[in-house]
C-alpha cells in the first residue's frame, strides 16, 4: 500500500478529479460517485504525504500541512449539503489558518517585505472590496463570514509569496505555492459567484467543472509545493525538482 501511494499518489488523484469531473458533465444520476470522488481527494494527497520515505524524519511541522489538508477533506464533505455551508467554509478557514501558520514558519511575516509581496497586497485588497461591492446584496447576513474567509485566503496567498524569500522555497513559492493559492482563490471567488447570484440571474451550465478543476489543481500544486519542501530539508544534498 505505501509503495503504490507513494508512486503512484499524484496519478490515482488526477484519476479520481478527472473521473469526478466527468460525473458532473453526466449529470444528476451520477450524484454518488461525485460524491465519492470529491471526498477521496484530499485522503489521496496525505497518503501520498505520508507515504513518502523521508515522511518520518522530516520537521514536526508536516503536521500543520496534514491539519491544512484534513481541514479541506472535511470541508468538501459539509458542503456537498447546502444547509451545512457556513459550517463547510470554516473547516476551510482552518485549511487557510494552517497554511498561513506554515508559511510563517519558512519564513516570518516579520521579515523584511519585497515591492512584489506589496503589489500583491494591494490587489487582493483591492479584489476583497470588489467582491463585497459585487455581492454584498446578495449575501445578506453571509458577508460578514465570506469576508472573512476570503482575508485568509488573500492572506495565504500573501505568506506563500513571503515564504518565497526563503532561498529554500524560492523555487517551490514560485511554481507550486503562490499559482496554488491563486487557483484557490479562483476556485472560491467562481462558486462565490455561482452561490450568490448567477445560479440565480444567469445560470451558467456546468460551472462546476470549473469550481472543481481550479480547486482540484490548488490542492495538488500545494501539496506538491509541501512535499518537495520536506524533501529538500531532510534530504539537503539531493535535487527536488
Amino acid at each position: 500500500m505505501k509503495n503504490v501511494f507513494q508512486k503512484w499518489g499524484i496519478t490515482i488523484y488526477l484519476l479520481l478529479l478527472c473521473t469526478h469531473l466527468y460525473a458532473q458533465i453526466l449529470g444528476a444520476n451520477f450524484t454518488i460517485l461525485q460524491f465519492i470522488t470529491k471526498a477521496s481527494l484530499l485522503p489521496t494527497l496525505i497518503l501520498y504525504m505520508v507515504c513518502q520515505d523521508f515522511f518520518e524524519n522530516a520537521s514536526k511541522e508536516k503536521w500543520i500541512i496534514l491539519m491544512a489538508m484534513f481541514g479541506s477533506f472535511l470541508g468538501d464533505v459539509l458542503l456537498t449539503f447546502d444547509h451545512l455551508f457556513i459550517i463547510g467554509m470554516v473547516t476551510f478557514m482552518t485549511t487557510h489558518i494552517f497554511n498561513i501558520i506554515m508559511f510563517n514558519k519558512i519564513n516570518s511575516m516579520w521579515n523584511p517585505k519585497s515591492k512584489k509581496f506589496l503589489s500583491y497586497s494591494i490587489i487582493l485588497l483591492a479584489f476583497c472590496v470588489f467582491i463585497y461591492l459585487r455581492l454584498n446584496a446578495a449575501m445578506g447576513k453571509l458577508i460578514y463570514p465570506i469576508l472573512v474567509y476570503m482575508l485568509l485566503i488573500c492572506s495565504a496567498a500573501l505568506m506563500a509569496i513571503q515564504a518565497g524569500f526563503n532561498e529554500k522555497s524560492f523555487l517551490i513559492s514560485k511554481l507550486f505555492w503562490l499559482p496554488g493559492m491563486l487557483f484557490f482563490i479562483a476556485s472560491d471567488t467562481v462558486l462565490a459567484f455561482n452561490k450568490f447570484s448567477w445560479s440565480v440571474h444567469h445560470p451558467v451550465e456546468n460551472i462546476g467543472l470549473i469550481t472543481m478543476l481550479t480547486y482540484g489543481l490548488a490542492q495538488l500544486m500545494l501539496a506538491k509545493g509541501f512535499q518537495l519542501y520536506f524533501k529538500l530539508n531532510v534530504n539537503k544534498n539531493e535535487p527536488v525538482i
